[in-house]
């Protein structure tokens, strides 16, 4: 992926004004001008300097600047303000880039509230864990293969959530033929056919929640990455990955992807690895 960024509040300290601090860095790359406009005074000075240099550096040489920056204080005021200033002085397509410790929920709120923003610079809340410092994955034996034959395993725990999924599995989602959204992924064990026909799909807690799904289309998910410790897989790029993820996440209904109350994405057993499962519990007798 191609990386960009902007000035930093230290090159312009380092300088003994804003301003020339705005006019060196448009000297040096005036084809990529992002201009941080907030180390002193957004509205009073780092707005006013910055236009200032579009004028005097940029302008004469018939080049127009990429963006500004904010990156403290009220995002969606300033950024309104900002794009009025912008405007009013010729440079309606500079663009309005914020920052500031910007996450999910910080991103919705400005989007709500209207901000003129044209894209958000997320750091530190897209590489850090936060309060949860530690992901939740496990690793645990589901078969074992002996002559063949496939043997399921199952590991059991008072804490209903760490009880696995026993044998070898597949996946299949299921896409509604009407709206190519899709309905649910159903975990189903690897000797199972594909569905076909009406499928009952059901809560694996609470099994009286039950739903028959019949307009419906399915994928497997699951790909075959390695065969006898060779890859076979062919591996797509970064952008093509990118591309992909965007269009799945176009295909779940606005219900599950928004941020407050979200609706849960049904993830089922199908009835034989539930009838299996349930087997195995009760030979062991937890």
């Amino acid at each position: 992926m191609p990386s960009s960024g902007t000035m930093a509040h230290s090159w312009i300290q380092s300088f003994d004004s804003e301003y020339e601090a705005f006019k060196t860095y448009a000297e040096l790359y005036p084809n990529n001008c992002t201009f941080l406009i907030d180390t002193y005074n957004t509205l009073e000075s780092g707005l006013p300097n910055a236009i200032k240099v579009f004028n005097e550096v940029l302008k004469p040489q018939g080049i127009r600047p990429v963006a500004v920056r904010l990156d403290s204080g009220d995002l969606a005021y300033l950024s309104k303000k900002v794009r009025k200033i912008l405007d009013e002085a010729g440079y309606n397509d500079c663009k309005i880039c914020v920052t500031n410790s910007l996450d999910e929920h910080l991103i919705t709120a400005l989007l709500e509230q209207e901000a003129k923003v044209d894209s958000f610079g997320v750091g530190e809340n897209l590489i850090t864990a936060k309060s949860d410092a530690v992901f939740g994955g496990v690793y645990k034996m589901v078969a074992i293969e002996r002559n063949a034959e496939i043997i399921p395993k199952i590991k059991i725990s008072e804490n209903v959530e760490k009880i696995t999924n026993p044998s070898f599995k597949k996946v299949y989602r299921f896409y509604c033929k009407d709206t190519n959204y899709a309905l649910a992924d159903v975990i189903m064990l690897a000797d199972e056919e594909e569905p076909k026909g009406e499928y009952e799909i059901f809560d694996e807690y609470n099994t009286w929640k039950r739903k028959k799904l019949n307009n419906y289309y399915v994928k497997e998910l699951q790909e075959k990455i390695f065969e006898n410790g060779k890859l076979i897989y062919q591996i797509p790029k970064l952008k093509e990955i990118a591309k992909y993820e965007k269009e799945q996440l176009s295909r779940l209904w606005e219900e599950i992807t928004r941020l407050k109350n979200p609706q849960k994405y049904y993830v089922d057993l199908s009835q034989k690895l539930y009838d299996l499962k349930v087997q195995m519990l009760n030979k062991k007798k937890i």
